[in-house]
């Protein structure tokens, strides 16, 4: 079991999160102002380049790549809280500079950390005005930006994040241990058949878990009190039974080791291994399931330049959609002009059919009577 859970697609609500956030601040550098800063291999280099010749204003913005999604939040939390000169520093020392770095235009942030960015006061809304393309973005896509000042989703809420790729939880397995078995995956109800007993690696993350669980039998990820299911709490008991490794790390690991037969994990981190790994297959379940998103975020409401706001209608026109889709390990947003989520060949493992997005769902924000009915099911099933 990872501890903590620091995933692309989970946030540990830790109290100690701020504080060791805010011993980085003097790591990053001064100019942060004229930044773009993305989650690495998230935005192509063509797209960029594309971009900066099209609008010479933008040589000014400087695209940053960042490692992951948990250094990205705790640079949003420095900017928001930055480090305080300690009482044991000389003052008129020349080389130390405590005051704090400008926060950047826009940073990557993931679906299911922008409520907490939102509560705790790290961003600020986009003003839509400024957004032409926006309006031709696909409604769903368009509501899991918008959200009240608690962060929820709301029609009629702010435009708190700009959503600009995605992508699904999906399987991926070892062919031959399957054609010994003479059938494939297909869906999350296969995870429970005997033969697959202790042959799987699960990711370790609990709306994960018990959501491909309420799918398989019938009922949404987001299922807002799941103990009031009557054959959740078995179906999770003999899951558990069913799994050899949790991991939110290394289930890809246990995978390629040959310790496991198959594996459940999220379409950025499977997808590039296939280009290597030949003997991999994958599949989308056939009753759907989770999405995540990557979305842009604006630190500062007075830090954002016309150029920032060109960048953002210029990454959603048809033609930068489609870079996305070539050159990225997630899937463009889609739009009334280019309505294929996928537009990618047919061969592709990203590419969905609208019947099975359709079947997909983000994994929403829970109030806190669900988040307890979700924890509980979890320490039940794990120590189970």
């Amino acid at each position: 079991m990872d501890s903590p859970r620091f995933s692309r697609r989970h946030f540990l609500q830790a109290s100690a999160t701020t504080a060791i956030a805010t011993g980085l601040g003097g790591c990053w550098p001064n100019d942060s102002a004229s930044q773009i800063q993305f989650l690495k291999q998230s935005i192509p280099t063509q797209l960029i380049n594309q971009f900066k010749r099209q609008f010479p204003q933008a040589d000014s913005l400087n695209f940053k790549a960042i490692a992951d999604l948990q250094e990205s939040f705790k640079q949003l939390e420095t900017w928001h809280n930055p480090p305080q000169p300690s009482e044991n520093l000389i003052s008129n020392l020349p080389l130390i500079n405590s005051s704090p770095t400008n926060p950047a235009q826009l940073v990557s942030l993931g679906d299911r950390w922008l409520r907490q960015a939102i509560q705790n006061k790290l961003i600020h809304p986009f003003d839509q005005t400024r957004l032409p393309q926006w309006s031709k973005i696909d409604s769903r896509w368009q509501l899991l930006g918008q959200r009240n000042a608690q962060g929820m989703p709301a029609p009629t809420g702010q435009l708190w994040g700009i959503p600009y790729r995605w992508g699904t939880a999906m399987m991926v397995y070892r062919k031959s241990n399957f054609k010994q078995l003479g059938w494939e995956p297909q869906d999350w109800s296969d995870l429970w058949k005997p033969e697959l007993r202790q042959h799987i690696a699960l990711i370790d993350d609990p709306r994960e878990v018990i959501g491909l669980t309420l799918k398989k039998l019938g009922y949404s990820y987001n299922l807002s009190n799941p103990t009031s299911v009557a054959d959740l709490p078995q179906a999770l008991k003999e899951l558990q039974q069913q799994v050899k490794f949790f991991s939110t790390k290394h289930y890809l690991q246990a995978l390629l080791n040959k310790d496991v037969w198959l594996a459940v994990g999220w379409s950025n981190e499977i997808v590039p291994l296939l280009k290597t790994h030949s003997e991999l297959a994958t599949v989308i379940p056939a009753s759907g399931a989770s999405l995540w998103a990557d979305l842009w975020g604006m630190p500062a409401p007075t830090t954002a330049i016309a150029t920032t706001y060109e960048w953002l209608d210029f990454s959603f026109q048809p033609d930068s959609l489609k870079q996305m889709a070539l050159f990225s390990d997630g899937l463009p947003i889609p739009n009334t002009v280019s309505p294929d989520a996928a537009n990618l060949p047919k061969t592709s493992p990203l590419r969905i059919s609208t019947t099975l997005l359709n079947r997909g769902e983000f994994l929403a924000p829970l109030m806190p009577a669900s988040q307890a009915e979700y924890e509980t099911l979890w320490q039940t099933m794990r120590t189970s």
